[in-house]
């Protein structure tokens, strides 16, 4: 089963650049054997800042429990230090709140709330945001 099965990757303006890749993404989900259906776009927020938001969407008539994920674009000169972040704490969050919420039972009360993870990158500073 293909994970990643929807992948839009809009250019953005000159000195920004992406700091998420597509590839990072597979691997982090095939190595925790996250086997959810994941709809990947990319995009330049209105607010810089955000570089990784995932919405967790229940099923919906014919469509399976899916992630929609958002992954940023920042400055140039603070990709490398995001990617960074990115892997040292957004993934390993990120996979902790995925887990979790695959293990609640399909009747538990949290799964009607809107689930969703954002991390942050602003002026060197990571901020995770969950519900």
């Amino acid at each position: 089963m293909e994970i990643i099965n929807a992948v839009s990757k809009p250019k953005v303006p000159n000195g920004y650049a992406y700091v998420l890749k597509t590839k990072q993404l597979e691997n982090i989900l095939a190595d925790n054997q996250i086997n959810i259906r994941t709809n990947l776009y990319y995009w330049f927020p209105k607010i810089i800042g955000t570089i990784f938001e995932v919405h967790y969407w229940l099923p919906s008539g014919d469509m399976p429990t899916r992630l929609y994920i958002r992954a940023g674009a920042l400055l140039r000169e603070d990709v490398l230090p995001a990617r960074e972040k990115l892997e040292t704490a957004v993934f390993p969050a990120f996979i902790n709140w995925v887990t979790n919420i695959s293990a609640l039972p399909d009747n538990s009360p949290l799964l009607t709330k809107g689930l969703y993870f954002n991390a942050i990158f602003q002026a060197q500073n990571l901020k995770i945001v969950t519900s």
